[in-house]
């Protein structure tokens, strides 16, 4: 299953060579980029080439940047219902 994303132009696909921006606003251009199931796993250099990046997140496409971003969705983790038990070790006998 490939994650696309629509775009009025048509369908878009992150590809090496087009521009990443993080939430603290940091620029990246993705030198290597595929898709897997739990997102895209990448690799990205920066601008000034002082720093690289590697990931693996959802992106979803800015279209006003004209770059990618990390998926702004929040995914809501499943709360697992714990019942507490009694341990007849630590009860006071009277």
């Amino acid at each position: 299953m490939e994650y696309l994303v629509s775009t009025e132009q048509g369908v878009r696909t992150p590809q090496s060579g087009e521009p990443l921006i993080l939430g603290d606003g940091r620029r990246f251009v993705f030198a290597m980029i595929e898709h897997d199931l739990r997102g895209w796993w990448f690799t990205a250099f920066a601008h000034d080439g002082r720093s690289t990046l590697q990931g693996n997140t959802r992106l979803a496409w800015d279209s006003q940047a004209s770059a990618w971003r990390p998926d702004p969705v929040l995914r809501v983790r499943e709360r697992r219902r714990v019942r507490p038990t009694r341990d007849a070790r630590h009860r006071q006998l009277d």
